[in-house]
């Protein structure tokens, strides 16, 4: 990042450096800036949250271990706050990653990750995928009603979800068959919540099962997710026996699409 000319991204954008360290703060801010972003820098998680909450951000550039809120939870609370709308894009800073931790990572909401030390053209490209994000984003807000019929029109797009984890296909490839071994106890889990009347526990499966299938490209199990998360949070529990059953049959497709890419994919 040595100069302006060397911006792969084409654009500014407005990015929060979540860290504790104060010397990283400086040093994130100081590369960001000569590229030509925008750049706030708070401290930990809760402040995070705050954040993003009064202000729009194109990047969340996030810190995992942190006092008073870590990373991994304040992302999986801003992904909660963005509930109705809106995705930023997360990545997580770390000096220790672990390929076992990945899989939390992701469920929390968190997008990409670096290591710490990072390389700078490392995260110029990830960047990109900030800039990218924006664009989807752009276009999600023009018209709501687009990707409904999207989600209509596709059961499974797997490019979404590779994108996703930074255009790892083994990456995704592990992340889809764990999801796909684990929905028939997500399933049984939501309909336990509803006989138990449990709207809490329900909502919150909903979200979760919306944000993971959508990020892992199960576009029409997301949208019913989401049906089914505005049902519980309007207290309309007359759709929702019908809404899990119409997730039940989704999840079925999907299970046999997943198995026929996971089959053929290379």
């Amino acid at each position: 990042m040595s100069d302006g000319s060397n911006n792969t991204t084409n654009a500014a954008l407005s990015i929060l450096v979540v860290d504790d360290d104060e010397l990283n703060q400086r040093m994130m801010r100081l590369l960001l800036k000569r590229d030509g972003h925008m750049v706030e820098c708070v401290s930990n998680g809760l402040e995070a949250l705050n954040a993003v909450k009064s202000q729009a951000f194109d990047m969340i550039l996030m810190d995992l271990q942190m006092p008073v809120m870590d990373g991994v939870e304040a992302s999986r609370r801003i992904r909660e706050w963005e509930s109705n709308g809106g995705h930023t894009f997360i990545v997580a800073l770390t000096a220790s990653y672990l390929p076992e931790k990945g899989r939390e990572l992701f469920e929390a909401g968190i997008d990409n990750y670096m290591s710490k030390p990072f390389d700078v053209e490392h995260l110029r490209h990830i960047l990109q995928y900030g800039l990218e994000n924006r664009k989807a984003q752009a276009a999600s807000s023009a018209s709501q009603t687009e990707v409904t019929m999207l989600a209509g029109d596709q059961e499974f797009d797997y490019q979404i979800g590779v994108q996703r984890v930074g255009g790892d296909l083994e990456t995704y490839k592990e992340l889809l068959k764990d999801f796909v071994q684990e929905l028939p106890w997500k399933l049984e889990n939501m309909r336990s919540c509803f006989a138990k009347k449990d709207m809490e526990s329900l909502f919150r499966a909903a979200h979760n099962l919306k944000g993971v299938s959508a990020n892992l490209g199960a576009l029409q199990l997301s949208e019913h997710a989401r049906r089914l998360e505005k049902q519980v949070s309007e207290s309309y529990t007359e759709a929702i026996e019908n809404i899990l059953n119409d997730i039940t049959t989704k999840s079925d497709k999907l299970k046999e699409s997943a198995a026929l890419f996971l089959s053929t994919s290379t």
